[in-house]
């Protein structure tokens, strides 16, 4: 399949055959070794891709990702941190059918994608359909720049389409620390059910791969702001980066005008802030003027005043934004919804 050939949607799918712990992985990142400090970055570097690859038989005749491959020597031109591509582009280019029945299992597939990272020195989330045992899942495994698998989501809340063609539900939201950032994943339907985005924040994600078969929108939107994480949206058509402000750092994809005149290539692109923290403006608002009277314009605060929260950024290396807050007793958006449900709950 070429770029500028119309990959899977929905609809074109469903028509054609119908935490840190993690789910389904054998093989897990090893814990960073105690006398090594952790990178304290400002920003990472993102590029969701519009590709998928074509009909291939990866159960009978062994994983082939050359296209993948292909297609991740030209975007590592743009030096991405992470490389992320739509929901089952491995497996899904004949439909939800086809891809069960010629689903890999988990472990020759991530080698796979592997050998690409390791080669490329890149983060790949690469989404395929996983046979494990006698089920298939919708999943996102997460591979980091040395080869080691860091996490795999399993699709929580597959389509009816999906589940009637014997696409099993995941159970668990796992997050887990890549290349210096907590990252997390879920998948198209997804969208439609916030416990997914509460279980992320919960577990601190910053950073949420969302491959995708349709765009997602203000549900999206919805997620970054009132759950404090940026989301990167990988579809076929448009794929698209979202901050933390529930704005659009970036949308391209095949269906751009000029990808579709050769003139831009289908990916989105964007460095995204992440030094930053989302907290509520009770309480925390009237310390304001002595954060910025101590860290000047090694901060920002961006205030959302119709919602009640702000973002807090740190621009000064090696700050982490947690420190600030502990300095300050600031209490995240997460600890203080938390805080007010439980006390709630002791007030029935």
């Amino acid at each position: 399949m070429t770029n500028s050939e119309p990959g899977p949607n929905r609809r074109s799918v469903l028509a054609a055959g119908l935490a840190a712990t993690t789910t389904g992985a054998s093989t897990i990142a090893a814990d960073t070794p105690a006398n090594v400090a952790p990178e304290i970055k400002s920003s990472v570097r993102v590029a969701a891709v519009s590709f998928a690859l074509p009909f291939h038989d990866h159960r009978a005749d062994g994983v082939n990702l050359k296209g993948l491959r292909e297609i991740t020597a030209k975007i590592v031109n743009d030096k991405p941190d992470f490389i992320c591509f739509p929901e089952a582009c491995a497996c899904a280019a004949k439909g939800f059918a086809a891809g069960i029945k010629t689903a890999p299992q988990l472990d020759p597939y991530v080698a796979e994608v592997a050998r690409i990272a390791k080669e490329f020195k890149v983060n790949i989330i690469a989404p395929f359909l996983e046979r494990s045992g006698d089920r298939v899942y919708n999943s996102v495994p997460i591979v980091d720049r040395q080869g080691r698998l860091i996490l795999v989501y399993r699709k929580n809340y597959p389509t009816i389409g999906e589940l009637e063609a014997g696409i099993s539900p995941g159970r668990e939201v796992p997050v887990a620390e890549c290349d210096g950032i907590r990252v997390g994943a879920a998948v198209c339907f997804d969208a439609n059910f916030d416990s997914i985005a509460a279980e992320l924040e919960r577990q601190k994600a910053r950073l949420v791969f969302w491959p995708s078969m349709y765009w997602g929108g203000q549900l999206l939107q919805h997620w970054a702001v009132r759950y404090g994480f940026s989301v990167v949206i990988a579809y076929n058509a448009e794929s698209a980066i979202i901050d933390m402000t529930g704005k659009y750092l970036a949308r391209q994809g095949n269906d751009s005008l000029k990808v579709r005149q050769k003139l831009l290539p289908p990916w989105a692109l964007a460095d995204i802030r992440i030094n930053r923290e989302l907290f509520h403006l009770d309480d925390n608002q009237n310390k304001f003027p002595a954060m910025r009277e101590k860290y000047g314009p090694n901060i920002d605060i961006h205030v959302m005043e119709p919602e009640g929260f702000f973002l807090l950024e740190s621009k000064q290396p090696g700050l982490t934004v947690e420190s600030i807050a502990a300095s300050f007793k600031l209490e995240t958006l997460r600890d203080y919804l938390a805080r007010s449900k439980a006390m709630r709950e002791k007030k029935i």
